[in-house]
């Protein structure tokens, strides 16, 4: 019967699959948890994860892909100390626990906070990879890791995770070397260049949307260029699809419409049209930007009989306007520029 061997090369690995324990015996494994690997029998390993070394436990082998490192000391004082660079176990470190804050940041529906942190993670990842492969030159890599290390920082400020201190190459400092004093001057100077940063952006995100707003209201006429794709709607006759614009405070249309004839057969009337149906209302002024909100309104109009279950053939009447449902969409945002993506795709649910 086989025992229990001391791993000798197998000394370190991360979890590249999860697992869930079948037993005390075994330990409970997430992806990306670096585990240190102490024995080894047949397809397991036994051993714990860095991050709570006092619960040990097997694991399946295949579950393990490793990684070299530097084995100090033996017995029950073994370590291990990966040869990664130290800048690339921070950004990991990081990336791990930014993470979970990510996930409950979409549980919460807190969208901007959620968006923010997906871009720093995003630029963490690619400079990552960057630092991996090894290629950057000397100048571009001390560049670029002044860039990680300034977002890591950055990143815990805004979510209110604690401040690492570091040194002028963007070293973290170890207190076990560093004065009191040293650290307590390195910590504020680390704050003061946090909230200087942290100031500058939303300086230039003002200064972006002021501008944004001046060429908005510089601009003595504009344009609102729309584009219909489909009217998925079962009308059972021809009908007529009118779009405006409409002012919802004073109660009135501020725009011409726009006629769209669309047949029974679910298709534009005019078949050389279809894929091409395209409005530009052009009769906007720098006055219209001032409202409190536009919208924009889509008339369906049926045109046929006078009841659609009418088939007395007696009493059929045809060419009859009827209205049948409307679509409202507030532009408001859209029209002043305040959406970023202009060229976004809307559905717009309409009413009997």
């Amino acid at each position: 019967m086989s025992r229990w061997v001391p791993t000798k090369k197998e000394k370190y690995g991360v979890a590249i699959y999860n697992y869930d324990a079948r037993g005390e015996e075994e330990l409970s494994l997430q992806i990306g948890d670096t585990v240190h690997i102490l024995e080894t029998h047949e397809d397991w390993y036994r051993g714990h994860r860095l991050r709570r070394k006092s619960k040990k436990g097997i694991f399946p082998a295949c579950y393990i892909h490793l990684k070299e490192a530097t084995v100090e000391g033996s017995g029950q004082k073994e370590t291990v100390i990966p040869t990664e660079l130290p800048l690339v176990q921070e950004v990991t470190t990081t990336l791990r626990e930014w993470a979970t804050i990510w996930r409950d940041l979409y549980v919460g529906d807190k969208r901007e906070m959620f968006n923010s942190v997906r871009d720093m993670i995003y630029h963490l990842i690619e400079w990552r990879s960057q630092i991996l492969s090894g290629t950057l030159p000397q100048d571009e890599l001390t560049e670029l890791k002044q860039r990680v290390t300034s977002k890591i920082d950055y990143g815990n400020k805004y979510l209110d995770l604690d401040l690492v201190v570091r040194d002028q190459d963007g070293n973290i400092l170890d207190p076990e070397i560093t004065s009191t004093v040293s650290l307590f001057r390195a910590h504020e100077a680390a704050s003061k260049q946090i909230e200087d940063r942290i100031q500058e952006e939303k300086s230039q995100k003002q200064n972006i949307d002021l501008s944004r707003q001046a060429k908005f209201a510089s601009t003595p006429s504009l344009a609102l260029f729309v584009t219909l794709k489909n009217v998925v709607c079962k009308i059972g006759e021809d009908a007529e699809v009118l779009m405006s614009l409409y002012d919802p405070v004073e109660s009135k249309f501020i725009s011409e419409n726009y006629l769209v004839k669309w047949s029974s057969s679910g298709l534009v009337k005019d078949i050389d049209q279809l894929h091409n149906l395209r409005a530009v209302f052009t009769d906007l002024g720098s006055e219209d930007l001032k409202r409190e909100k536009i919208s924009f309104v889509c008339q369906i109009v049926r045109v046929g009989r006078m009841e659609l279950r009418d088939n007395n053939t007696k009493k059929l009447t045809a060419g009859l306007r009827r209205p049948f449902g409307v679509a409202v969409m507030d532009v408001t945002d859209i029209i002043t520029g305040k959406m970023d993506d202009e060229d976004k795709q809307h559905f717009i649910p309409f009413q009997p």
